[in-house]
């Protein structure tokens, strides 16, 4: 059975077609369209008529792709980006209207078990920690725990993070107070205390983008296994805050990211320091992978 998903990020609509037999899930297809919300919202939160329209012309699209594919049905999800909109109601009855698709507007824990359903494999290396790097929230999960109560979805987004510096980029000082929010908001939030992890496993599109820049920075030949040192990530970091020519390899690298790449990397650092991790994995799987499993789990197919 072919199912789609289609995925309403902060920066992104994204498309996944699998095959799903049982416990198989086979890709068949994955597209993406850059479609940022963050050029459409005003200050008050408020996505524009325009906005609307170019994500509804968007998610058409990406539902007629599905369909060429064969998939037999199509669901549509979105996590923080939508949450935070102050004219949710008005953008998902527009997209009901022009697709006939309701929004499943996932809650932060339910992102989060979605993340680690996708990646529970990673349970098997012991002593990991995952950390979806969304848009505008942060879904974190203790691989040895399973129960949803147990994960946290925090306001700690790359995207978020962007809107506490006044620059395109953030200055010395501004890194180390983003570090110093971070490192509340999991006190705050009292994300495992106390714990230490071997590795963190990193998901998500800002993930995928802050390994690009890395790869390219330390000249790694493609693999597999995307692993960063915590050493070197902390040393990029510093690069992307200071250098003059920090500009290049973010744009060579992730040109719809340059706003979110550096607070990423913040963010992803921060957590490693945190934590006690040594080493950062990179995911290929995320909420859609997710979300399909628990669509199986739940019957809903």
């Amino acid at each position: 059975m072919k199912i789609a998903v289609i995925d309403f990020s902060s920066t992104a609509l994204s498309l996944l077609v699998a095959d799903i037999s049982g416990e198989m899930m086979v890709p068949v297809v994955g597209l993406r369209r850059s479609v940022s919300i963050l050029g459409y919202m005003s200050k008050k939160g408020r996505i524009s008529e325009r906005g609307i329209s170019k994500v509804v012309e968007t998610i058409r699209y990406l539902i007629g792709a599905a369909e060429k594919v064969g998939a037999e049905s199509v669901h549509l999800i979105s996590t923080a980006s939508m949450r935070l909109l102050c004219n949710y109601g008005e953008v998902s009855a527009a997209v009901t209207e022009a697709t006939g698709l309701r929004i499943d507007n996932l809650d932060g824990q339910r992102e989060a078990y979605a993340d680690y359903i996708a990646n529970r494999e990673y349970a098997a290396l012991g002593s990991s920690l995952l950390l979806d790097i969304g848009g505008y929230s942060s879904a974190i999960a203790d691989f040895d725990n399973g129960d949803r109560e147990s994960m946290f979805a925090l306001d700690i987004g790359p995207a978020a993070l962007f809107r506490k510096y006044r620059e395109m980029y953030p200055d010395k000082d501004e890194a180390k107070k983003l570090r110093r929010f971070i490192s509340k908001a999991f006190v705050k939030a009292d994300v495992y205390p106390g714990r230490q992890f071997a590795r963190i496993i990193l998901a998500g599109s800002n993930a995928d983008a802050l390994y690009s820049v890395y790869a390219d920075r330390y000249s790694i030949p493609a693999s597999s296994l995307r692993m960063m040192e915590r050493k070197k990530l902390k040393k990029l970091i510093d690069y992307l805050v200071s250098s003059d020519d920090r500009s290049l390899i973010l744009i060579r690298n992730a040109p719809e990211k340059v706003h979110m790449l550096i607070p990423s990397a913040i963010l992803a650092d921060e957590t490693a320091k945190v934590f006690g991790a040594d080493e950062l994995i990179v995911s290929d799987k995320g909420v859609k992978e997710g979300y399909l499993r628990l669509l199986v789990e739940e019957s809903n197919v």
